[in-house]
């Protein structure tokens, strides 16, 4: 609830503090001596959109803070996903700062958050109505919400999972269609790539062997020449002679002098080394072959690889990806009807689930509706609406065509009549401002302890009504209060001597009576 409201340089305030208690609150006074001021500062609070008019005249910022108390459990988990501090322990403090030059900030708990973060948060907190507010309560958009419990919450859980799953599934259902479709235009030269491929043979590791082909075969002439050479120096030179000749001397030296050994040993295994070299078939002549023609194969199927890398533009490695992807798509051409049945199957079965989910929540609405009505009835008949008519509709189901929605299958509408004998019609198109507002606190008054709210403001609610109807909505304001002690009920009009007993009221000056 809201435990102390701090305003400083707004609008014709200079600087309040108000304390609230638990129960019925009620701000009364002349006209002009600032209850709806109080009422746009907590609207602030909650979120409302601000303007530097607002600001005291000048004065270059005004500074609204409220006190709230009592963590609900969804208060928690926003606070948790904002990453915001809070304590069980600790208030809730909500800040709003304005600033002349149009700048505005928010803070919730000392931390800055954007202004639909803190209507989000502020949400689960309180309600302010008004004859302007009432037209958010008769929103069609607005309906199902007053519909709910603890089972369709649960059900709602399950709806929302088997509603992905079926989406999920469909879209991939309906991707294969699409895959299938473009995979048989073009089917046809698919194919006739693919024999084309095959008949090339195309190998990454021969594309590799037939350049090292060719590069031997193609410098054959400078290969002997550097052979002929490497094998006169070895012979001319005497290499293998004198290796084993310092090899023979280094071998005394190492009896005389350890230090020796490990210089005979290096020239010990550089002379196997030397002597594996010369001996190498490779460095023989003999074993050199040149075959003309095998270099214009090589050259012929060389060309064969540039062909396709200049036609498909691309890499060999490449290629064989590509034609790996064209095998695939068509075997999937071949099972097409098969993946497809098998996928269907299961967008079936799915559909089945979770329209199954969503008539349950659809019939535990139904019934919640029914209590909603009969109840709504009852509180409009103690505010003077005695030949009230109200209907809670649903909206036809055509299983051939479903529409699934985050919250189920429902569209509801609230229609009424106010007047014996006119037929029902939309509520938004049919209740008057007072009218409106008296069906708005009966339909809060059964729905209270569902909207979990703890701070509840009511403005002018009692707007253009008097007598008996005035004391009846006094009545329900101090029900709702009584049920719900930890909210707060504001009602601000000069009826309230009838509805309030005990208060003081000074000329000019606001009061604040707790009941």
């Amino acid at each position: 609830m809201l435990l102390s409201l701090n305003v400083k340089n707004f609008a014709i305030i200079d600087n309040i503090s108000i304390d609230f208690h638990d129960g019925m609150t009620v701000l009364t006074g002349e006209t002009g001596a600032g209850k709806s001021l109080i009422i746009d500062a907590i609207g602030l609070l909650f979120g409302k959109r601000a303007s530097n008019d607002m600001i005291r005249y000048g004065e270059s910022k005004a500074t609204i803070e409220g006190f709230f108390s009592i963590y609900n459990d969804e208060i928690k988990k926003l606070l948790s996903d904002l990453t915001i501090d809070f304590s069980d322990e600790d208030n809730l403090i909500i800040k709003r700062e304005l600033y002349s030059n149009g700048k505005s900030v928010c803070r919730i708990n000392n931390t800055v958050v954007t202004l639909s973060q803190l209507s989000e948060v502020s949400d689960q907190i309180g309600d302010i109505h008004s004859q302007i507010d009432t037209f958010g309560l008769i929103n069609p958009k607005n309906y199902l919400q007053f519909l709910s419990n603890v089972k369709i919450s649960e059900l709602l859980k399950d709806y929302t999972e088997s509603l992905k799953e079926y989406r999920n599934i469909a879209k991939q259902y309906e991707d294969l269609l699409i895959q299938d479709q473009e995979n048989k235009t073009k089917e046809e030269f698919w194919r006739y790539q693919l024999q084309e491929y095959e008949i090339a043979k195309i190998n990454i590791n021969e594309e590799e062997e037939l350049k090292n082909e060719l590069s031997y075969l193609s410098n054959f002439e400078n290969l002997t020449e550097s052979i002929s050479e490497i094998n006169e120096i070895i012979d001319n030179e005497n290499v293998m002679d004198n290796l084993y000749l310092i090899l023979s001397l280094l071998e005394k030296l190492e009896q005389y002098d350890s230090k020796y050994s490990s210089l005979k040993n290096v020239v010990n295994d550089a002379y196997y080394s030397l002597e594996e070299v010369v001996n190498h078939h490779d460095l023989k002549l003999t074993n050199l072959d040149f075959d003309p023609n095998h270099l214009e194969e090589v050259n012929l199927r060389l060309s064969i690889y540039s062909d396709f890398k200049r036609k498909y533009k691309m890499q060999t490695n490449e290629i064989i990806k590509y034609f790996e992807s064209i095998k695939q798509n068509l075997n999937f051409i071949e099972n097409a009807d098969e993946y497809l049945h098998e996928l269907k199957v299961k967008v079936d079965k799915s559909f089945i689930n979770t329209l199954k989910i969503a008539k349950d929540i659809r019939n535990e609405r139904i019934n919640i509706s029914k209590g909603l009505v009969e109840d709504t009835k009852k509180h409009l008949y103690d505010l003077q609406l005695r030949n009230t008519v109200f209907e809670i509709t649903f909206n036809e189901i055509d299983e051939s065509n479903i529409n699934f929605k985050k919250d189920g299958i429902d569209e509801i509408d609230f229609l009424i009549s106010f007047n014996k004998g006119e037929p029902v019609k939309p509520l938004s198109k049919t209740a008057s401002g007072g009218e409106m507002s008296r069906f708005m606190l009966a339909l809060k008054t059964v729905l209270g302890s569902s909207l979990q709210l703890q701070t509840k403001i009511f403005d002018e609610i009692d707007n253009g009504v008097s007598g008996s109807v005035a004391y009846s909505i006094a009545e329900k304001i101090k029900y709702i209060s009584d049920r719900n002690k930890r909210s707060i009920s504001m009602q601000i009009e000069y009826l309230v001597e009838e509805c309030i007993r005990n208060f003081e009221e000074e000329n000019g000056n606001i009061k604040i009576k707790e009941n």
